[in-house]
């Protein structure tokens, strides 16, 4: 049974993953940098979702690693050299680090104050502007607009999280039926071993007999005569080859 490599089915959805939240926080510091959109909604959507994206990532990287540390308890098993074995591990400790910077700024305290800022602003601003013209049709298409994108995102956010918890399910299934493997081949090995033993000794008793039945017949050969030696020689060679038979079925 061949199984694919579990490893790179995930490093190509960290990857994809990694791509989809640097493209969310460069939209996020692009709106840190914007007074004006710094606390608005479609901001702390964006920074919602990058959230949720990073705690993914931190999921995926923590299944990657276990993979790599089965492999590196028996390299020779998965057929790895050392050096893909260290490239693994410099793809995980590079996307932690990545992963690590992101949530970082987005936790940090000038982060926090230019969003307060921004919503300060915009909370002042919006309630001018509502004051001039509230009810007019260019501030319900644009209000109606951002409704749609921010449910749009949100739809294929939870679709994109939907099929990531599917592929983690499998690459579970195939960690386990790795091990299985392994504790399947360990008990066969104990078993063949056990039974290598037990044939040697039995090699070992047999050997043992033979050696005391030659003996007596050197003693027997000794003392008897030509005639009886001829019919004792016979008999033994006779009990001999019973005793093989014996040891022969009884194996």
């Amino acid at each position: 049974m061949s199984l694919e490599d579990p490893f790179f089915s995930v490093k190509k959805d960290v990857e994809q993953s990694l791509s989809n939240a640097q493209g969310l926080y460069s939209r996020w510091q692009g709106f840190l940098d914007d007074s004006a959109k710094a606390g608005g909604q479609e901001c702390e959507w964006v920074a919602n979702e990058l959230r949720n994206v990073l705690k993914s990532i931190e999921w995926d990287l923590e299944d990657l690693t276990e993979t790599v540390n089965i492999v590196e308890s028996n390299p020779s098993k998965f057929r790895l050299s050392a050096q893909e074995i260290e490239q693994r591990k410099g793809f995980i400790y590079g996307t932690r680090d990545n992963v690590k910077k992101m949530r970082e700024h987005l936790g940090s305290v000038q982060a926090k104050s230019k969003v307060e800022q921004g919503a300060r602003k915009n909370l002042l601003g919006s309630g001018a502007k509502k004051t001039k013209d509230r009810y007019t049709r260019l501030d319900n298409a644009m209000e109606e607009d951002n409704q749609n994108f921010i449910a749009g995102h949100q739809e294929q956010q939870q679709m994109e999280m939907v099929r990531q918890d599917e592929q983690l399910e499998m690459v579970g299934s195939s960690v386990k039926v790795l091990k299985n493997m392994g504790e399947q081949i360990n008990e066969e090995l104990e078993t063949q071993n056990q039974m290598l033993d037990d044939f040697g000794e039995e090699i070992d008793q047999t050997q043992s007999k033979l050696d005391s039945t030659l003996l007596r017949m050197e003693k027997v050969l000794r003392m008897a005569g030509d005639k009886k030696q001829m019919c004792i020689i016979f008999s033994l060679i006779v009990l001999l080859v019973g005793v093989v038979l014996l040891f022969a079925f009884t194996l």
